[in-house]
């Protein structure tokens, strides 16, 4: 008999997001002006979840909601109890506000072992069922860390499940590609994906659920070890609305017009993309290599740089050179002529801060390293061209972690990427990545050398491992950061610190956040966004061998099968034409994909390769190869054009770095609409044949 606990989360409701919804003086999301509604792959996860109990035909089992937050999220139990759930568990209480994922994932683990003990009687025949991440977050670090604070195995990215032999074989998603999977044993935690088959209240289920006793624990009654904002790891500096799209975003009404756009586009190299604001920024400098010892200009915050540009302005004119000549009088001077800027506990932060030189965290900086296959994967050349970048600020070197089996071999590249050392863990059981054994050699290299910075892609691999590592180790954690700079908040006595900047929201708010109570700051980059460095063969690194004693009890899944994209596709073209769910079927695909392809190569005279989207591949439209995305491969063409495609965030992180992005869809609302240079709202079985026929006419 297995029972199920669903984690479940209230969340705003981020579709009917509006300048209104933010408060102009701070940037901040005013949550009371957004409706609250249940996140979507959390729905989708209780719905696998009865599914699951319904294959294995368990009558005993019970599937028990938890959610935590405050007592109005009692409305989504509630919307549990009208789809299947047969109890519920509502975690409330103020000293759990103000969380971070490690604040989060703790108590929830420990709410999980209460009911493990109370309600299942310590019965361990259990699974932990989650969706893959929340609209709100975007993280999807709480349920791996959540899998390490109670030891478990972690089955990610979930789309599918069938039971044959008395247990469940998992289909997921992995980086290129998908595995099927088992549990080796129970209890374990799944994370859903995609599951399209949701559930919908009954009359009759709907008044129980309205009449159900909701069982509520404090924070006293599950005695977590991580509370709140104490208990967190990572502190958000600010919260800001994202800049304005460098794209066009410009409707064109006809074919011919497009066509004639395309062309123009792909000779004159006119797309929306420009150089990140993190490589257009000055690079840090060490407090004491700095020309000026008032010189605080690479601050946290825009407001923190302006005072000390006041300070410094103000003790120069004074004839001040140093911070010990400041006293009584001279600090009123300051205050004088600082105004409304700051005041007197203010300055003596500032002055404080400026007695700081040396960093707040020392080592090198890290990235772990992902491959498959013998290769290594492109986002880990990114990370490490922008570790050598923050390094090169810190005065430090680059390392990589590299764990596999017989991968040695890959360490040559790396240091032609900019690596100066390769910490190698060497083991057959590393040969296919196991997230439990995986974390425990990456966990005790870390723990070993502790590096200041440690770097993961974003890839479905890097965002579950990264945050079981992360939570094993003790450490802050940052998931799929957009910009990743050196700073410091002198005034808080922190020196030469990580700024992690990422999107939440589903992209409509950006975040800034900083490590704290951590030995290493950590964070998990989108792929794409990095910018990797022109391999220098020439390049000389230290290979250190690192030991790490597994065994069998050290890996948690039973890897049963792999399908990897393969075939010959080449995803260097200037030019790549992919297809979405909207293609409708496979021959619409092959037809139109293939003919706008052959009819570009001949006008351009360059080759043109065919893509898609996740959903066209798992309906079969394209062969998993052609995949791109965050879960396929990341392209930066010239020209990228994409028929039927919605914009989903994970196709749109894989083809940010395009010059130049067309789209062709039949839903004016289509996300890819306000992500792209130029559209055409249509059909693509009417559209693209009209925009053959008008590359190929004469001008």
């Amino acid at each position: 008999m297995s029972n199920y606990i669903v984690l479940v989360k209230q969340v705003p409701d981020v579709t009917q997001i509006t300048d209104n919804a933010f408060d102009p003086e701070t940037g901040t999301l005013i949550r009371t002006r957004l409706a609250s509604v249940i996140n979507e792959l959390d729905a989708q996860a209780l719905a696998f979840a009865n599914q699951m109990k319904r294959d294995s035909d368990d009558k005993n089992g019970e599937v028990i909601c938890l959610t935590m937050g405050p007592p109005m999220a009692e409305e989504v139990l509630r919307y549990g109890l009208a789809r299947c759930a047969d109890r519920v568990v509502l975690l409330t209480d103020r000293a759990l506000g103000g969380a971070d994922t490690v604040a989060t994932a703790n108590p929830l683990a420990f709410a999980i072992r209460k009911i493990v003990k109370e309600i299942f009687k310590n019965n361990s025949d259990y699974y932990v069922v989650c969706g893959m991440q929340s609209v709100d977050g975007d993280t999807a670090q709480v349920p791996p860390q959540i899998t390490e604070e109670l030891g478990l195995a972690c089955i990610a990215y979930v789309t599918g499940a069938e039971f044959r032999n008395g247990r469940f074989e998992f289909t997921r998603i992995i980086s290129g590609g998908s595995q099927v999977v088992a549990a080796k044993e129970l209890p374990a935690v799944i994370t859903v994906a995609k599951f399209e088959y949701p559930l919908f209240a009954t009359f009759v289920a709907t008044r129980r659920a309205n009449k159900a006793e909701i069982i509520r624990w404090a924070s006293d009654d599950i005695k977590a070890t991580h509370i709140g904002v104490k208990g967190s790891k990572t502190s958000v500096i600010r919260v800001f609305p994202p800049g304005k799209s460098t794209r066009k975003c410009r409707q064109v009404t006809d074919a011919k017009s497009l066509a004639e756009l395309l062309v123009e586009s792909f000779k004159s190299g006119n797309g929306g993309t420009d150089d990140t604001p993190q490589a257009q920024a000055a690079r840090y400098t060490l407090p004491g290599r700095r020309a000026e010892n008032f010189d605080r200009s690479f601050e946290a915050t825009k407001k923190e740089i302006e005072d000390y540009k006041i300070l410094a302005d103000t003790v120069k004119k004074l004839g001040i050179s140093k911070v010990s000549r400041i006293d009584d009088a001279v600090k009123e001077k300051i205050l004088a002529a600082a105004g409304e800027h700051f005041h007197k506990r203010a300055l003596e932060d500032m002055l404080n801060g400026l007695q700081l030189t040396e960093p707040g965290f020392s080592g090198e900086v890290w990235v772990v390293a992902e491959h498959g296959g013998g290769a290594v994967h492109p986002a880990t050349f990114e990370l490490i061209g922008k570790a050598r970048e923050l390094a090169d600020s810190l005065e430090t070197k680059v390392g990589v972690c590299l764990a596999g089996f017989n991968a040695e071999p890959m360490a040559k590249d790396l240091i032609a990427a900019g690596a100066d050392g390769i910490y190698i863990i060497d083991d057959k059981l590393l040969g296919e990545f196991d997230p439990t054994a995986h974390r425990k050699a990456v966990a005790d290299a870390i723990s070993t050398y502790w590096p200041q910075i440690v770097l993961y892609a974003a890839t479905p691999q890097g965002r579950m491992l990264a945050p079981m590592v992360s939570y094993r180790v003790g450490c802050g954690l940052t998931a799929d950061c957009t910009g990743l700079d050196i700073r410091d908040s002198s005034r808080r006595g922190q020196i030469a610190i990580l700024l992690q900047t990422r999107p939440a929201l589903g992209g409509n708010v950006m975040a800034t956040i900083c490590t704290k109570n951590s030995k290493s700051q950590m964070a998990t980059a989108r792929p794409g966004v990095m910018k990797k460095l022109p391999p220098d063969n020439s390049r000389k690194g230290k290979i250190i061998k690192h030991k790490v004693r597994l065994c069998e009890a050290d890996t948690g899944l039973e890897i049963i099968k792999t399908e990897l994209g393969t075939g010959d596709v080449n995803f260097n073209a200037e030019v790549i034409i992919s297809g979405g769910k909207g293609m409708q079927n496979r021959d619409n695909y092959e037809r139109l994909v293939g003919l706008l392809c052959e009819g570009l190569s001949k006008k351009l005279d360059t080759q043109v390769e065919k893509g898609a989207s996740r959903a066209a591949v798992e309906q079969g439209f394209a062969e998993r190869a052609h995949q791109v995305g965050q879960t396929g491969t990341s392209v930066a063409p010239k020209l990228y054009i994409a028929l039927g495609i919605s914009g989903a965030i994970q196709h749109m992180i894989g083809v940010a770095n395009t010059e130049t992005i067309i789209a062709v869809n039949s839903d004016p609302n289509a996300p890819i609409l306000k992500q792209c240079d130029y559209y055409i709202v249509g059909s693509v079985e009417d559209t693209v044949p009209q925009l053959v026929a008008a590359l190929t006419t004469e001008n």
